[in-house]
């Protein structure tokens, strides 16, 4: 009788942690497919340079998986190197990948009124604040003011050029804040803005970590 209750047991918590493990494995699947497909995408279109000014980006294959794929960004320091994307509305790449699937990650993309250029005096870019990291998850870091001075530079790609952002600014706002409103610097700034911005907290909030950077460098891509 003994034999049989342990028996039991033993078997109920085998069940357990079985199912305790397809739980982990279903909620983590989607964020190991989704970098597997970053991965694959970055290996297909980005050609590597010394300089990250220099580098290129297939924009004619990009827009053959997606066309709503306006640019590229490359923020080394937090793992960020992904496509930028740009909907029909505000909120359609909240919850869809690159290619236009659904993806609890969603995409880093811009407002839908943002030129299609990127070129705006001031260019928003948002990504969720992910506790695996990925997308704008480590964007945090920059909080830090020894990280933030340590690395201050990122890339923003367009067909058209590519840019390099130094950040002046990383401070906490509420999701109306004057930051991200549509005409915010555009008649007292002489060199472009691009913010990149995400929540504060994993946690439904209505605050954002925004962090701004200007464009000291641009080089022109000529197309024949």
């Amino acid at each position: 009788m003994k034999d049989k209750i342990r028996n039991f047991f033993i078997l109920l918590f085998l069940f357990s942690g079985g199912v305790m493990f397809f739980l982990a494995y279903r909620e983590h699947q989607p964020f190991a497919e989704e970098k597997s497909r970053q991965d694959a995408v970055r290996t297909a279109v980005v050609c590597e340079t010394e300089d990250p000014l220099n580098r290129t980006i297939d924009f004619d294959m990009l827009k053959k998986i997606n066309p709503d794929i306006v640019g590229w960004v490359y923020i080394p320091q937090i793992g960020v190197d992904s496509p930028v994307l740009k909907g029909n509305t505000d909120s359609q790449y909240l919850t869809r990948s690159f290619d236009g699937e659904y993806s609890p990650l969603g995409s880093v993309f811009t407002y839908s009124h943002t030129d299609k250029k990127l070129s705006d005096p001031h260019v928003c870019l948002f990504g969720h604040n992910m506790p695996s990291g990925q997308m704008f998850g480590q964007l945090p870091r920059f909080r830090d003011e020894d990280f933030c001075q340590e690395n201050r530079k990122y890339w923003l790609y367009t067909p058209d050029c590519s840019k390099e952002i130094e950040i002046e600014t990383v401070f906490e706002a509420e999701k109306d804040d004057e930051v991200f409103q549509d005409d915010w610097g555009k008649e007292k700034e002489d060199s472009q803005t691009v913010t990149l911005a995400t929540c504060s907290g994993y946690d439904s909030t209505s605050l954002r970590i925004a962090v701004n950077g200007v464009v000291k460098k641009e080089k022109f891509i000529s197309i024949y």
